[in-house]
């Protein structure tokens, strides 16, 4: 394992601030156990103490197609490993007893899965050779409940389930059915009650539609861009249709439509705090002016010039804070940052501050430049138990 020595990057300040939140805590609290990250070093799977980087390698080997996330109580992982023929076979891996749960796997072929927020039941997609189904397995009794399935599958043209998420409150299961054709999808939007079972599909779809819901506080309504035309060609799939913004109900699938104005993009569509509906339309004016036009504009006072809002520091592009993992103490997270080294960045652990994006890294590994694509960076270990803080 190779790690780097812990970073120091803001003086002297900085580490007698971080030494007196340690002092701070109580004796009990400072004895809990350290938040734990786990990510695939080549073909292992590394869990890292985030106080002090001590690695643990679990006794198991996986690939760049294996993927793993963590249950929401932190017991399992959700394991798709692929088998002998290519196929994602799903699985749960007990990290404490470093044991597979079942001897042979729940299910294979399976493309998407997702645990309940009680991680008691695992939805997921198996994804067949003409069809696929959704289905809900349940931990305690080892039953499988189909949820819903494709018919409109064949050989040449084959159906299936992907991009499974969930509503806030994880009441409703969103994911898209999608049916290939002529090189490409035409996708469809389906809205499912994972308690009652009840679905509908979302008036809407088309040749390569994607869908990214946007759900108030309740999960009793969300919002949707829809598109009358997703592609306008299909060599190479283009559109200059923006869309409108949608209002839905989640239990009915009724549909509101809120704009008409597909030449014109809707921007930052979502709810305010108080429960009410925002976005933002670009608009461009052009204008035309002669040179003798050009030369009489009337002058403005400059008391009458609307001038910009101010800008925060942290705001200006390209000083944006990087996209911290926080862990269960909230003052401890993981952030990728780059590296001298070619072909690797660094994955660093340690303390930041959220305020003025400043931080103390108390360790670092590397990891391949291209982490976002090949499974690298599976994130902290969800707890049931309060983690010290500091």
């Amino acid at each position: 394992m190779r790690f780097l020595a812990p970073v120091r990057r803001h003086g002297v300040g900085i580490l007698l601030l971080i030494l007196c939140l340690l002092l701070s805590l109580p004796a009990a609290a400072q004895d809990e156990p350290a938040p734990q990250f786990l990510y695939r070093d080549e073909n292992h799977l590394v869990l890292l103490n985030g106080y002090t980087g001590a690695a643990t390698e679990l006794p198991i080997e996986v690939t760049e197609q294996d993927h793993f996330a963590w249950s929401p109580d932190g017991r399992y992982l959700l394991a798709r490993i692929h088998d002998a023929n290519d196929s994602p076979c799903l699985n749960l891996y007990d990290v404490d007893k470093l044991a597979w749960v079942y001897e042979e796997p729940i299910s294979c072929d399976v493309w998407e899965a997702v645990f309940s927020s009680d991680s008691t039941r695992i939805a997921y997609a198996a994804n067949g050779d003409t069809n696929g189904a959704l289905w809900l397995y349940n931990i305690a009794d080892e039953s499988h409940q189909e949820l819903y399935r494709t018919t409109n599958g064949n050989e040449a043209n084959p159906s299936g389930i992907q991009t499974m998420r969930w509503s806030p409150t994880k009441t409703y299961l969103t994911f898209e059915s999608f049916h290939w054709i002529m090189g490409g999808t035409i996708n469809f939007l389906e809205v499912l009650n994972i308690e009652t079972g009840h679905y509908f599909s979302v008036e809407g779809g088309g040749y390569y539609a994607h869908f990214n819901p946007i759900w108030n506080a309740d999960d009793g309504w969300f919002l949707l861009i829809l598109q009358e035309e997703y592609v306008t060609s299909f060599a190479v799939p283009m559109t200059n249709h923006e869309g409108d913004v949608y209002l839905i109900n989640s239990e009915t699938g009724e549909q509101y439509r809120l704009t008409y104005t597909p030449a014109v993009a809707e921007y930052d569509v979502h709810w305010t705090d108080d429960g009410k509906i925002t976005y933002e339309v670009m608009t461009v004016h052009e204008t035309i002016l002669t040179l003798e036009q050009a030369q009489h504009v009337e002058v403005m006072p400059d008391e009458d010039i609307v001038m910009p809002e101010p800008i925060a520091e942290e705001d200006y592009p390209g000083s944006q804070q990087r996209d911290v993992m926080v862990s269960p103490d909230p003052d401890v997270g993981a952030w990728v940052s780059a590296s001298s080294n070619k072909g690797v960045s660094k994955l660093n652990i340690g303390y930041f501050f959220s305020e003025s994006y400043y931080d103390e890294v108390y360790f670092s590994t590397f990891i391949p430049d291209d982490y976002q694509w090949s499974n690298v960076l599976i994130g902290w270990r969800p707890s049931a138990y309060p983690y010290p803080q500091g």
